[in-house]
This record gives C-alpha cells, sequence and structure tokens, in this order.
C-alpha cells in the first residue's frame, strides 16, 4: 500500500499531457511562469492515477490505481485500489489515514501551513518557493518537459521528479523518492479542473467496526 507520506504528497496540480508539438523550455524561470500562469485561476481539481510503489530494501514492487480530488485550500480525496484499499482525506484541518485491511482510521490535526507539503497542496505555483529546481533533458525530444525538485528544507521525501506538458505546463506524471528510498511513480489521467466537488468528500466518517485512532498534535 502507498504510505500516508507519499499520498500526503500527491496532493498536486494534476493534467493530460498536450497532444500536439510544443517549443522548448529553456530556464527555471520559464516553467515557473508557465506552472504560476496554468494554476492560478484552478479551484478544483479530480483525476484517476496508475502507481508503481517500489521498496528497494525489501525488493518488492506494487502495482495500483487509484483517485484524487483536490479543493483549495488545503482539501483532498485520495483513494487507492478498486475495491478500495487505502484512503487519505483532509477538509483542512483534520487528516484521515484509512486502511480497510487493518479496520482502522488515524485521525491526525492538521498543524501550522504544513512544511513543503502543506504549500504545495496549496498551490503548485509556489514551486521555486520550496525546491531547487533543475531541469532534466528528454531525450529524444518529447511533450513533456522534466523537473527534479529538491526541498530546501529536511522534510517527508528526498526528491520529487515531475514530468509537464510542455505548452500546457500541466503535470502528467511524477517519481517521489522518500527517506527510505521507496520510489513511487505515478501516471494521471481523466483530467477535470473546476469541477464541482461536494464538501462531503473531503470529510471521512467511520464505517461500523473500525477503529479510529485519534493522533495528537
Amino acid at each position: 500500500m502507498l504510505s500516508a507520506i507519499s499520498l500526503v504528497t500527491l496532493g498536486i496540480a494534476i493534467a493530460v499531457p498536450a497532444a500536439n508539438a510544443a517549443p522548448e523550455v529553456d530556464s527555471v524561470s520559464e516553467v515557473v511562469a508557465g506552472v504560476k500562469s496554468t494554476y492560478q485561476n484552478v479551484q478544483s481539481i479530480k483525476a484517476d492515477f496508475t502507481q508503481t510503489v517500489t521498496n528497494s530494501a525489501m525488493g518488492a514492487e506494487m502495482h495500483q490505481r487509484g483517485r484524487i480530488s483536490l479543493e483549495r485550500p488545503r482539501k483532498m480525496r485520495i483513494e487507492v485500489g478498486s475495491p478500495l484499499e487505502s484512503a487519505v482525506i483532509s477538509d483542512g484541518k483534520t487528516l484521515w489515514v484509512y486502511s480497510v485491511a487493518s479496520k482502522s482510521v488515524t485521525e491526525t490535526p492538521e498543524v501550522g501551513d504544513g512544511g513543503e507539503i502543506g504549500a504545495l497542496l496549496e498551490d503548485l505555483s509556489k514551486l521555486d518557493e520550496i525546491f531547487d529546481i533543475k531541469l532534466i533533458e528528454d531525450k529524444p525530444p518529447k511533450a513533456t518537459q522534466t523537473v527534479s525538485l529538491a526541498p530546501h528544507k529536511p522534510g517527508t521525501f528526498k526528491s520529487l521528479q515531475l514530468s509537464l506538458a510542455r505548452q500546457k505546463f500541466t503535470l502528467t506524471d511524477l517519481v517521489l523518492i522518500d527517506q527510505f528510498d521507496t520510489v513511487t511513480q505515478m501516471s494521471f489521467t481523466n483530467l477535470r479542473l473546476n469541477s464541482d466537488v461536494p464538501d462531503t468528500d473531503f470529510v471521512f466518517t467511520a464505517p461500523a467496526g473500525v477503529q479510529v485512532i485519534k493522533s495528537g498534535k
């Protein structure tokens, strides 16, 4: 199962790649400007995703599918598996991490701005404020531009690599490496921007028989 840390990190604006040939991007500043232009008026996002999680220490690899919904400020719902295996849900004040197999949910109050993860959930256009950004040259020329991100401050993951459509600067894929060297690779489809997401999607009510574990600040 994808870790709660990785799931929270997935609170990022998502989209499919542009189909037409796109101009080259020559600098980090062009990427940041393009992302800001794309997302400044986006209030909600829904998408489907596929992911591969590789645990290098155990030599294990897991393939999963899921769904993600985001809404500013700081609301999210990420479900993994069909039928459902796990979920991470936040209404901006409380975070719930639910495991179907263990019949338990951990409930944690959100604290402060959440550091680099919280800021990324709030607005992808803050990339340059949160990360050191480097361009990765894609060969042969592709319709996407890949960037490598390293947090300015130590956090819950070591690095994050994003693939962005060159014309629209929308996210198509990501590769995340956490502090335990677990690698999560994700691809996104079926994008819906600014669609109506009911508030109830961002609140978790424990089903009968599920243990609620409350964690302090």
